[in-house]
C-alpha cells in the first residue's frame, strides 16, 4: 500500500503568482497516474480568500486539496535571513512549520531558493553529519538521467562535504531513480586524479577508498553523454552548468525555426520529423523534471524553478511524493551515522 504523503505546496511564492501554482495541483490529480496520486493530499499555503478563487475556477474542489492561510510573502528579492525574521506568517515559513508539525511530510515552493532553504533547516534540521544540505538537480543525458549534486545551495565546499555529498547523490538515484549501483563522478577539468585544484584532489583520494561505485573524474562534456549516474561538484559550478544545460533546448529550437523559415522543403521535413523533436523538448524541458530536492534534512523538501509553469509544479509535487516514499532521507541518515563512526574509530 503506498504511503499516505501530504505535500505543502507554496502558492504565493513563484513569479507567475498563486494561479500558476493552484492550476498546477490540479493538474498533477487530472494527469498523474494513480499509483502516484493514490493517498497524497495537497496543502496550498498563502492567502485563503485568493486561492480558494482560483481552485473554485480550476475545477479543484473534488481532489484532496486545502488550504492553509499565510498572510504574508517572501519575495525573489528579500534577503532570506531577514525575511524569515520579518515575516514569520509568509507562505514559506507557515508551509515548512506544517511538516515540523507533523501535518505534512513534504514541501514544495517555487519561491526564493536561499529562504525556502533557510526556512526548511530551521524547521526540519540537518541531518547528523551535514553541517550544509546540497541541491540535487536532475539533469537529461543521451540515456538515463544524471543527479547533479550540488547545484546552489553552497557556492564553496571544502573535501568533506562534497564527499559526504557524493553518498548522498548516490542513495537518491538508487531509491528514487532506481538505479541499481550507480556511478558517482567528480565535476573537473580533466580525467587524470592529477587534475583540478587542491581540494579537488584531495576529494578524488577520499572517493577512491569510498565504499561507492566511484567512477573518477568527469568532464564536461561526459555529463550529456551519460557518463555517470551522479556527478559532484560544488553549488557555484553546478548551477552555472545546470543553467546552461536548461537553455540547450530553447537554443536547438530556435535555430531550427530560423532554418525551417528559409525553405519550404525544411518545413515539410519538420512535419515528418515532429514526434521525434517533441521526444527532444520533451526530454530538456526543465518543467519534466519539477525541482530539485535538498539532501541532507531532516525531511523532504523541493526547491521548484521561480518561473515554474503548472506542468513543473504538478511534476514538482509528483517529484516530493517519489521521494517521501523513496525511504531516501532515512537511509541518508544511516548512512551518516555510519561515517561518523568510522570517523571516530580513524581518531
Amino acid at each position: 500500500m503506498a504511503e499516505s504523503v501530504v505535500v505543502a505546496l507554496d502558492a504565493m511564492g513563484g513569479d507567475h503568482g498563486p494561479g500558476v501554482v493552484v492550476d498546477g495541483a490540479v493538474k498533477f490529480f487530472r494527469e498523474s497516474s494513480r499509483k502516484t496520486q493514490k493517498n497524497v493530499k495537497i496543502v496550498l499555503v498563502g492567502h485563503r480568500d485568493t486561492i480558494s478563487r482560483m481552485l473554485s475556477s480550476a475545477g479543484g474542489q473534488k481532489y484532496p486539496i486545502e488550504i492553509e492561510h499565510a498572510s504574508q510573502v517572501i519575495s525573489m528579492d528579500d534577503h532570506p535571513a531577514e525575511a524569515l525574521k520579518q515575516k514569520p506568517d509568509s507562505s514559506m515559513v507557515v508551509m515548512a512549520n506544517l511538516q515540523r508539525q507533523g501535518i505534512a511530510n513534504a514541501m514544495v515552493s517555487p519561491g526564493n531558493t536561499g529562504a525556502m532553504m533557510a526556512s526548511s533547516m530551521f524547521a526540519l534540521g540537518r541531518i547528523k553529519g551535514i553541517s550544509r544540505p546540497a541541491l540535487a538537480s536532475t539533469i537529461p543525458t543521451i540515456g538515463n538521467p544524471t543527479i547533479l549534486v550540488d547545484v546552489g545551495a553552497n557556492v564553496g565546499c571544502r573535501p568533506q562535504l562534497l564527499y559526504k555529498f557524493a553518498f548522498m547523490g548516490s542513495i537518491y538515484s538508487k531509491l528514487v531513480f532506481g538505479v541499481d549501483k550507480p556511478k558517482v563522478s567528480l565535476l573537473n577539468v580533466g580525467s587524470e586524479p592529477s587534475k583540478g585544484p587542491p581540494d579537488i584532489k584531495e576529494v578524488y583520494k577520499m572517493l577512491s577508498r569510498a565504499p561507492l561505485n566511484f567512477a573518477g573524474n568527469i568532464e564536461g562534456n561526459g555529463i550529456l553523454m551519460g557518463d555517470a549516474d551522479v556527478v559532484v561538484c560544488d553549488g557555484y559550478t553546478g548551477n552555472v552548468l545546470v543553467k546552461f544545460i536548461e537553455s540547450i533546448a530553447s537554443m536547438v529550437g530556435g535555430t531550427l525555426y530560423l532554418e525551417m523559415k528559409k525553405q519550404w522543403t525544411s518545413r515539410m521535413g519538420y512535419l515528418f520529423m515532429k514526434p521525434s523533436f517533441n521526444k527532444l523538448w520533451k526530454k530538456f524541458d526543465a518543467a519534466e523534471y519539477g525541482g530539485a530536492p535538498l539532501l541532507g534534512l531532516n525531511g523532504v523538501a523541493i526547491v521548484a524553478h521561480g518561473s515554474s509553469s503548472a506542468l513543473a509544479i504538478r511534476n514538482a509535487v509528483a517529484a516530493a511524493c517519489d521521494f517521501r516514499r523513496s525511504g531516501a532521507v532515512e537511509a541518508i541518515r544511516d548512512k551518516m551515522a555510519e561515517l561518523m563512526e568510522e570517523e571516530k574509530a580513524v581518531e
